[in-house]
């Protein structure tokens, strides 16, 4: 389903009862970590009013937070998804808006990977809209967390004209200045390329998309050790069936299983594990379509103390982080 949409602000389209000719949307729900809410004209303005409005007319809809290089991306994820949930927002992809002044490319990478990071540890397919020179400076679309694209480009000029961005994307902002029944200002108005934006449709990437996302996360994780250790644990892991239908799947066709993983890797050769015997414990985890990230530890515990022939215990760390305990809730439910 691509189409034409809209971004509201809460204060600036306040008035808006008609959506024509729009099939999905995004409303500002968010500044950094703090849910928005703004006094003015002795009211208190919230993304209440759009969200009923989307509700009422069953168009897909979801929130966006404008970023601030002061807030931390994973806060700023937790607060954003808590309203769009709390509104019924949760059929487009959850997005950080970062532009103005203060950004460059590394604090705007930083942020960015933040929000991206947290979104897929809760099991979300982020969004991200960078001003258009950003988005060349960062290049999210080859970010392993890999977010849907939203890039602005106005005056009937897509974002690739004249080589200003080279990258993909999967919604363009074309136009600020749109308008709708009622709306107080005029309205940025965005089309979509891909159905990457709706949540539920292309959130999972194909089988070749996906494990090129996966060699990027064991050469990202696992650069210290050896070429040929590296192509025994890629071959492994690729080599299991990305097959919604095939339960081994589970383990291996889920990126939040997947970074786990190969964090647990990274600690196990760390400790000197052998290659042969971490491959033999993955060919286990890939029979299992019980797996949890508890018994993925336990079972490269047990591969490192065979290999490295310890004697007593010998405990791999999980995960280590502020993000550790939520990305293993997630992955766990």
């Amino acid at each position: 389903m691509s189409g034409t949409g809209v971004d509201l602000h809460p204060y600036y389209q306040r008035g808006t009862n008609a959506l024509p000719n729009v099939s999905f949307g995004w409303i500002k729900m968010a500044d950094g970590a703090a849910v928005y809410r703004k006094q003015a004209d002795g009211k208190l303005w919230t993304a209440d009013a759009h969200a009923a409005l989307f509700r009422r007319l069953g168009l897909p809809f979801g929130g966006y937070e404008f970023a601030s290089a002061s807030t931390d991306g994973g806060r700023a994820f937790d607060v954003l998804w808590g309203e769009c949930q709390r509104l019924g927002g949760t059929g487009v992809a959850p997005a950080t808006d970062i532009e103005g002044d203060g950004w460059n490319k590394t604090n705007a990478t930083a942020r960015g990977r933040s929000f991206c990071s947290r979104a897929r540890a809760r099991g979300v397919r982020p969004a991200i809209y960078m001003d258009l020179w950003l988005l060349q400076a960062c290049r999210p679309d080859e970010w392993p967390e890999d977010p849907v694209i939203w890039a602005p480009r106005y005056s009937g000029l897509k974002p690739e004209d004249g080589a200003r961005y080279t990258g993909h994307y999967d919604v363009h902002q074309f136009s600020s200045s749109g308008t709708l029944p009622g709306s107080a200002g005029s309205v940025d108005m965005n089309r979509a390329y891909t159905t990457a934006h709706l949540i539920g449709e292309d959130d999972m990437p194909d089988e070749a998309t996906f494990k090129t996302w996966v060699s990027q996360v064991i050469d990202s994780k696992l650069g210290a050790i050896n070429a040929g250790t590296r192509d025994t644990v890629r071959y492994e892991v690729l080599a299991t069936p990305h097959d919604p239908q095939d339960p081994r799947s589970f383990i291996f066709g889920d990126r939040n299983i997947v970074d786990i993983l190969v964090e647990l890797l990274r600690q196990a050769f760390a400790a000197n594990a052998k290659a042969d015997a971490v491959a033999a414990a993955l060919a286990e985890l890939a029979t299992d379509k019980d797996i949890t990230p508890e018994k993925m530890q336990e079972m490269l515990t047990k591969a490192v103390a065979e290999s490295i022939q310890v004697s007593g215990q010998l405990h791999i760390e999980p995960i280590s982080g502020p993000d550790a305990q939520a990305t293993t809730q997630a992955v766990s439910q």
